[in-house]
This record gives structure tokens, C-alpha cells and sequence, in this order.
């Protein structure tokens, strides 16, 4: 557990016995300066039961707007949990399989140890990949480069013999294969077309945002330094399936509503319970207890194909930063967007959250007491 040392703030908002200690919590990450502004929204069974907006964001032509629930958020790597549910989808539909090789998909992906590479690595961060530099993809010629780079690279191990975080390969090509079964339709008009349109989730894009949105620059410009003025100079990982989506955390919360209610959206099947199951499975669940049971430290930690998955036994170093350290519950799973942002469910209480900051805190250990002083709130049986 993190050590209560490093929770002294944190703990004199959960000690409150006012019935509003997660606002308490977000004035005072506004008041310490650990972020500007800080948002969250909870739901349980799908209603929503708290929501907040407290202090400021940048946006591209005022650095100091209002932080508001319909804020548009960049939500970085949780779009991975967001590209894992439409590669699901994708599944159900009889498109591909988790098992199926890349270049079955992407027939001028091979060579360089990539051949063995499977959507089931992608979406696992154990395709070997991890080292690629990103490239922005929300034009055509965009992603057509950073595919050509990937379909370039070599591997660094063998897939599947261990993971290692991929900030934006793995996904890009989960995505692409998708693309190819869909005669290489754009991938955002994919996902409105599958996913966010079905749950109404009408903010989510992997689109460029428009200047004029009210959307936030996260990380913010240093103080000495003007908001950038173009959406490309402010959003250049706007597009990549790994880490380009945008949206408000209410949309984003539905995402994680689709999960919890089992694939079904209003009597609607979008993922059979099978699949979500699978994706909901910690891939290298044996590798990890044999490590264990050998008194070693595993070489894999415990995603599903997507998400972040709590898992039973004991917690891992990723449990921290996606700020369900302290969580039991072996059914929990989630996604992190860098330092700023979480969200977070679990199937066996039905509560779900999303918390963004609208800047990084000063450090690492900073943002793991925030997010798990957030999650021990929520899931502490304060919305219960």
C-alpha cells in the first residue's frame, strides 16, 4: 500500500465528516497548487451520484477558462480502454480475432521478428514494440507514416515473453486491423460509428479538436509562454488510437458503463458477454502466478485487451499509477491518460469514476497519493 506518510493532505479530507469530502479533496488540489483544476464525475449502476468542477484549464486562446463538466478533455492512454472496446466490438461482428497475426490483417507488416506478432500483443503491451517513436495520425498521410515506421521497426523481444508499456504501437496497430476489415475507413468515423454513437457519447473524437472547442491544453504551457495558437501546435496526438481521443468525462464514463453493463447498451449487444469476459481476463495470468510461486518478480503485468485489470493476488507496480493500488476487488480495471487523468470500475460494487487534473502534478509520487487518495474515496464506500 502507499505508505501513509505520503498522504497527509489526502488524509484530512477522507478523516472529514462532512458529507462533502470529495470536493474538499479537489479545492485542496487547487489551493496546493498541485493542479489549477481538478474534475470528477462518479456514477453507480450507471446513474451518476457526484460531479465536480473546481478551478481552471488552458485552452488555446485563454489560459485561465473556467474548468466546466462539458470541458473537453484529452484523454491520452485511456483512448487504449476506449480502442480495446471497439477492437471487441470488431470481434463481434466476426471481423478479426485476438489470436489472428497482424499481417493477416496487414499483409506488408513482417520481418524484424514481427511475424509473430498477434492483435492479443497489441493490445497487451507484449508485442515488442514499445520503443517506437510516435507519429501524429489524424490525417491520412499521418498515419500512413507512422504505419510505415511500425511496418520498418524490429522487435526488442520476443512477443509475448514479457510486457512492457507501448505508448501508442500496440493500439495503432489493434486500430489498423480494424481499419483493413472495414475497407480502411478512417478510424475516428469507425469508433463513432460502432461505439460512440450507439452509447451517445457525442463529445468522443479522435479528431483534431476545433480551435474554438472548449477543450483543455494538458500539460499547460510553462507560465513564461503563451497558450499555442493551432490546435496542431497544442494536440499533436490527436488521431493515434493509443492516445488521441478527446472528449468530456461524462462521455468517457459511458465507455466504462458499456463494460460494467456487460456489453448491453439500452437492450443492445454491442459485445457479447464472451468477449467482454476475455477482455476482462488477465492475459498472462499464468505466467504471473508461476513467477510468483518461484519467488520471482513476473515479467508481465495483468492487462486484459485493453484495460488495466486489478486481478486477484497481489498488486503490481501499474496498479499505483492507474490508482487502484489499495483496491481488493479483483474485478476492477481501468486506464490512466498520463498524469492527469483515470478512469476507473468496478464490477462488484457498479462504480464508476473519472478524475482529470487540467496540469501534471509535481511528480510521480504526487500523482500516485492524489489518484489513490481519489479511488479509496470513491471506492471506499463513500458513493455506496
Amino acid at each position: 500500500m502507499v505508505a501513509a506518510a505520503t498522504l497527509p493532505w489526502a488524509l484530512q479530507c477522507l478523516a472529514s465528516s462532512t458529507p462533502n469530502k470529495m470536493t474538499e479533496l479537489l479545492q485542496k488540489i487547487v489551493r496546493d497548487a498541485t493542479a489549477p483544476g481538478a474534475s470528477i464525475i462518479v456514477s453507480r449502476n450507471g446513474a451518476i451520484r457526484f460531479k465536480e468542477s473546481i478551478g481552471t484549464c488552458c485552452q488555446i486562446s485563454d489560459r485561465q477558462a473556467r474548468l466546466k463538466q462539458d470541458t473537453l478533455h484529452p484523454l491520452y492512454s485511456f483512448s487504449k480502454l476506449i480502442t480495446g472496446t471497439v477492437v471487441g466490438i470488431a470481434k463481434q461482428e466476426g471481423r478479426l480475432d485476438y489470436g489472428d497475426p497482424v499481417s493477416r490483417h496487414i499483409p506488408e507488416f513482417k520481418g524484424g521478428g514481427k511475424d509473430g506478432i498477434t492483435i492479443r500483443h497489441c493490445l497487451t503491451h507484449s508485442a515488442g514494440l514499445n520503443k517506437v517513436d510516435s507519429k501524429q495520425a489524424d490525417t491520412q498521410a499521418g498515419w500512413e507514416d507512422a504505419l510505415r515506421m511500425l511496418c520498418a521497426a524490429d522487435v526488442a523481444w520476443e512477443p509475448g515473453s514479457r510486457t512492457a508499456y507501448h505508448g501508442w504501437s500496440g493500439a495503432f496497430l489493434a486500430g489498423e486491423c480494424v481499419r483493413r476489415t472495414h475497407g480502411g475507413k478512417p478510424w475516428d468515423e469507425i469508433c463513432h460509428e460502432k461505439l460512440f454513437g450507439p452509447i451517445g457519447a457525442k463529445s468522443l473524437s479522435y479528431a483534431m479538436p476545433k480551435a474554438a472547442s472548449h477543450v483543455a491544453i494538458v500539460p499547460q504551457p510553462k507560465p513564461e509562454k503563451p497558450p499555442p495558437l493551432t490546435p496542431r501546435a497544442a494536440f499533436s496526438y490527436a488521431g493515434q488510437p493509443g492516445a488521441g481521443c478527446f472528449g468530456t468525462l461524462a462521455d468517457a464514463l459511458k465507455v466504462l458503463h458499456l463494460h460494467l453493463q456487460n456489453g448491453v447498451w439500452k437492450s443492445k449487444t454491442l459485445i457479447s458477454r464472451s468477449i467482454l469476459e476475455e477482455i476482462h481476463t488477465v492475459q498472462y495470468a499464468k505466467e504471473i502466478t508461476a513467477a510468483r510461486e518461484a519467488g520471482k518478480s513476473p515479467r508481465h503485468e495483468p492487462w486484459g485487451l485493453g484495460p488495466l485489470l486489478r486481478g486477484p493476488g497481489a498488486a503490481c507496480e501499474g496498479h499505483k499509477w492507474f490508482g487502484f493500488y489499495n483496491q481488493t476487488s479483483s474485478g476492477i480495471f481501468g486506464h490512466a491518460g498520463i498524469d492527469t487523468l483515470i478512469g476507473v470500475a468496478d464490477p462488484a460494487t457498479g462504480i464508476a469514476l473519472m478524475f482529470a487534473t487540467t496540469h501534471s502534478p509535481k511528480d510521480s509520487a504526487t500523482t500516485i497519493t492524489l489518484r489513490n487518495s481519489v479511488t479509496d474515496l470513491v471506492l471506499g464506500g463513500m458513493f455506496s
